[in-house]
């Protein structure tokens, strides 16, 4: 039985994140054996994890002020946001200038082979890994320039050092390849693999009556993904204003949660918008909103291989995406399966008023996406992800 790890930064909720969970969850336990580490012990998927047979967790750093963190109303919440960033910048500086002492103190076992599943912090850290007889391997789930703002390298010489001490590089699209190979140059040990998405649980969870009341006028709009500025919901907020003051009625449906929560909240409030958008939050299920929904709209400015596009197709909704990385590979050329718009806010409008207000092209990607949707099948993708690792 091979030895595995998987390194990630935290298990906060996240796109790659969940692809995790769904490889953990369909990985053939009677091959491998299993330890998850994050550099720092906090996330709601800790608890995923735990809760996954056959599956061990590890952390380097712990986490502080995790409850008030969380509670917005609590005494000293601010100050402890801000302490908790400051402690996450003082592991980055440790991550980046000693990482082989780190892993040294951190890991106390050897592993057949160890996986960073993340970009960035966790790449430097598995790739300074003390343990010369493991296969090492690494995951890009994104456009490489995009990566977090606080550089992890020193320079891009210290990056490209970092990646060619991999055995292999995996990336989720054809285009986080392409920019991979146009910033580095690397070239060699380099693989294509769409995440793996549980479309069985999917579907299942899906069927699940959505409890809370929700405001429903006219076409439903949904989106899922983290509140952060990468994920346009600021944009997508400034399309809806534009498509009610033209008359065109529908209800916006935002399910996730992040730091650009205040941001939207007062956009809303600003422009009077409480009855026509909901800022859901973060739900362990957001498919049973998603099903509830007419059309899902993918509003961001970066992605590598969108999951909540994967979830949408899925469910076989009504689609409208912003040209990111993926996108594509995911939906197929525009106007086949799906409106698939230029990364702009005006773009991002015409496509969305486009399908509030013709049935014909509505009608047209619902019984398209449906051929699309079978091309994400988890028992296929999980084969070729242990191929990957075995070979």
């Amino acid at each position: 039985m091979k030895k595995i790890l998987f390194a990630v930064h935290t298990l906060q909720v996240g796109g790659a994140e969940k692809v995790l969970i769904n490889l953990l969850k369909n990985i053939n336990k009677n091959k491998y054996d299993i330890t998850v580490l994050s550099i720092v012990n906090d996330g709601l998927y800790i608890q995923d994890i735990n809760n996954i047979e056959g599956v061990k967790y590890k952390y380097i750093f712990n986490t502080f002020f995790k409850n008030i963190r969380q509670n917005k109303q609590a005494k000293f919440h601010k100050t402890c946001i801000k302490l908790m960033d400051i402690l996450w910048k003082l592991y980055i500086i440790i991550i980046k200038y000693i990482p082989k002492l780190l892993y040294k103190i951190s890991i106390k076992e050897e592993y057949d082979i160890e996986i960073s599943f993340l970009e960035g912090k966790v790449s430097k850290f598995i790739a300074n890994s003390k343990n010369k007889k493991s296969k090492k391997i690494t995951w890009i789930h994104t456009d490489i320039n995009n990566v977090s703002k606080i550089n992890i390298f020193k320079n891009i010489k210290d990056e490209i050092e970092t990646y060619k001490k991999f055995d292999k590089i995996i990336c989720v699209s054809k285009d986080v390849k392409n920019k991979f190979i146009q910033k580095t140059g690397i070239k060699e040990n380099l693989y294509v693999q769409v995440n793996p998405v549980n479309s069985k649980e999917i579907l299942q969870k899906s069927n699940e009556n959505i409890t809370e009341k929700l405001n429903q006028n006219g076409y439903i709009v949904c989106s899922v993904g983290r509140l952060v500025k990468e994920k346009g919901f600021d944009r997508l907020l400034e399309v809806h204003t534009k498509l009610i003051q033209n008359n065109i009625v529908h209800t916006l449906w935002i399910i996730g949660e992040g730091k650009e929560r205040k941001q939207l909240e007062k956009y809303i409030k600003n422009n009077h918008l409480e009855q026509t958008v909901n800022l859901i939050g973060y739900s362990d299920n957001p498919y049973k909103y998603l099903k509830k929904a007419d059309i899902f709209v993918c509003s961001s400015r970066i992605e590598g291989l969108s999951s909540a596009l994967l979830e949408a197709t899925i469910l076989e909704k009504v689609i409208v995406s912003t040209n990111c990385p993926g996108t594509e590979e995911i939906l197929g050329k525009s106007g086949e399966h799906s409106m698939i718009v230029d990364n702009n806010t005006d773009s991002l409008y015409e496509g969305l008023k486009t399908v509030l207000t013709n049935s014909n092209i509505r009608n047209k990607f619902k019984n398209n996406i449906q051929q699309r949707s079978k091309t994400f099948n988890i028992d296929t993708v999980i084969k070729n992800i242990e191929k990957l690792i075995d070979e």
